[in-house]
């Protein structure tokens, strides 16, 4: 999909599709009322009659074979044009657009909620991961995609916007990366897989790529990482991206729980519960995808993604419940539940991180249903030891679109995590599993600034209850909040 920037009037498009986005109470104005005078006001009567009112989402749609214009979309946008609105209305014009087999599609956002930056970094991140489909297994069938995507820009100087256009662009493709990822099945995203997407990444970004083998993560202290790992025959690999760019002050550390399969180990899940744990590397697959957008958006801080990646598996060598390691912080964890797997790979790579010595620590993992529970499935938990630091990701995270709520870490959840019989234990029940989770983590990141997002939610959509840019499966959830931050970051 290709995106230009045109400062024709909406009336004056030649394409195949003209989408444009109608405030409530769903009246034409602006450049929906030139182009309902254009076609007779024909756009304007079926509006009327099919009920529309602007409500977000909702269409009406017009074919005008004697406009330059072949079909004209209406697009509801609720009472704000706001970046969000902006991003779901070009969502729901491409995703129109593919289905008529409309090859040219013509946007005219109007700046009237938003800079036109925001604007157009908006439709363009809508229009491209609107489009996305996991179909690679399915056999080859022929069918329409949108070739080119024309951003009407009237009063807005096309140079001055290119920059926003690229930004959107490669925000697109990293949270695609993210996405097929996680979409992958178990069988083919290994952890030695995800290994070799990352080497590409390395190189196709200019980044500094390491793998920390088995062997070596356990003499190095990684007692926690090693254990999730033991009971499978898949080795595990412990992946290190690096991003130095020329005059960096500062180095921020992404850390992404990698589990590629998670059967629960010896306090094995359901079978339901297994259903979409090849999605539970969805952590990392931010991390890694993220990492290969930062040379595209000149981040100035250098950056560290950690990614440990393994499977949790019940072969004979399997870690077991009552089981004592030492992890790579020092701290001794008793692990109760083999199924709290993922706090014990993170808390490595945060140690890794403090030992790295970076300025902050973000983390992200699928990491506890309760989080779920408590904010459903489109809000991911914010929580941290640094309120600075989690008050810029929740800006970040409104900026891109993705719900971010910060939870409490109070003493309490702490006081559950102590061991009777080591330093730590890895569960402690249900109650405040978020929060009590996020504690334990907490105490391998000490002092050094750190923020945990638990996206156990929104990682994977399923039904209708998501934005019309995220479709079912993986949803890149993360990736963007992260560029926007770490654009940000000085």
């Amino acid at each position: 999909m290709r995106f230009v920037l045109e400062e024709t009037p909406a009336d004056q498009t030649s394409c195949d599709l003209l989408a444009l986005p109608v405030l409530e109470p769903g009246s034409l104005q602006g450049e929906a009322a030139e182009v309902d005078r254009a076609v007779g006001g024909r756009l304007g009567s079926m509006a009327k009659a099919e009920g529309f009112t602007g409500k977000p989402d909702r269409t009406v749609l017009l074919f005008s074979p004697e406009a330059k214009a072949r079909w004209v979309l209406l697009v509801g946008c609720g009472a704000e044009a706001t970046p969000e609105r902006l991003r779901r209305y070009a969502a729901v014009a491409v995703r129109r657009a593919r289905d008529l087999r409309a090859s040219r599609v013509a946007l005219a956002p109007g700046t009237a909620g938003a800079t036109p930056e925001e604007t157009v970094r908006a439709v363009v991140e809508g229009a491209g991961l609107g489009t996305y489909r996991f179909d690679r297994y399915h056999k080859a069938e022929d069918g329409a995609e949108v070739a080119e995507v024309v951003l009407l820009i009237r009063g807005a100087g096309r140079d001055a916007l290119a920059p926003a256009v690229r930004v959107g662009e490669a925000t697109v493709r990293a949270t695609r990366r993210a996405r097929d990822l996680v979409n992958e099945p178990a069988n083919v995203m290994t952890p030695s897989a995800l290994a070799g997407v990352a080497k590409e990444v390395a190189a196709a970004g200019g980044l500094e790529y390491r793998v920390i083998e088995l062997a070596e993560a356990r003499a190095m202290g990684m007692g926690l990482f090693a254990a999730v790992a033991q009971g499978s025959a898949e080795p595990p690999k412990f992946i290190v991206l690096e991003y130095r760019p020329d005059g960096a002050s500062r180095t921020i550390a992404l850390a992404g729980k990698g589990v590629t399969f998670d059967s629960g180990g010896l306090s094995i899940k359901t079978a339901s519960g297994m259903t979409h744990m090849k999605g539970d590397m969805a952590g990392a697959a931010a991390v890694i995808a993220a990492m290969g957008a930062l040379r595209d958006l000149a981040v100035s801080v250098r950056v560290l993604g950690i990614a440990p990646a393994t499977e949790n598996m019940i072969g004979s060598a399997a870690v077991r419940p009552g089981d004592i390691v030492r992890g790579l912080g020092g701290k001794t964890v008793e692990i109760v539940n083999t199924d709290a797997e993922g706090r014990l790979v993170l808390a490595d790579a945060i140690a890794y991180a403090v030992r790295a010595g970076v300025d902050e620590i973000i983390d992200l993992a699928t990491l506890t249903g309760s989080c779920v529970v408590a904010l459903g499935e489109r809000t991911a938990g914010l929580m941290g030891n640094n309120q600075p630091l989690l008050d810029r990701l929740l800006n970040a995270a409104g900026l891109a679109g993705e719900q971010l709520w910060q939870l409490p870490l109070y003493d309490e959840f702490l006081d559950a995590m102590r061991g009777e019989v080591a330093d730590l234990k890895n569960s402690a029940g249900r109650e405040g599993g978020a929060e009590r989770a996020a504690a334990f983590l907490g105490e391998f990141a000490g002092t050094t600034a750190w923020a945990h997002l638990d996206i156990a939610g929104p990682a994977f959509a399923e039904g209708s209850r998501f934005p019309p840019y995220i479709t079912a499966g993986g949803t890149g959830y993360g990736v963007r909040t992260l560029l926007r931050y770490l654009a940000s970051a000085r």
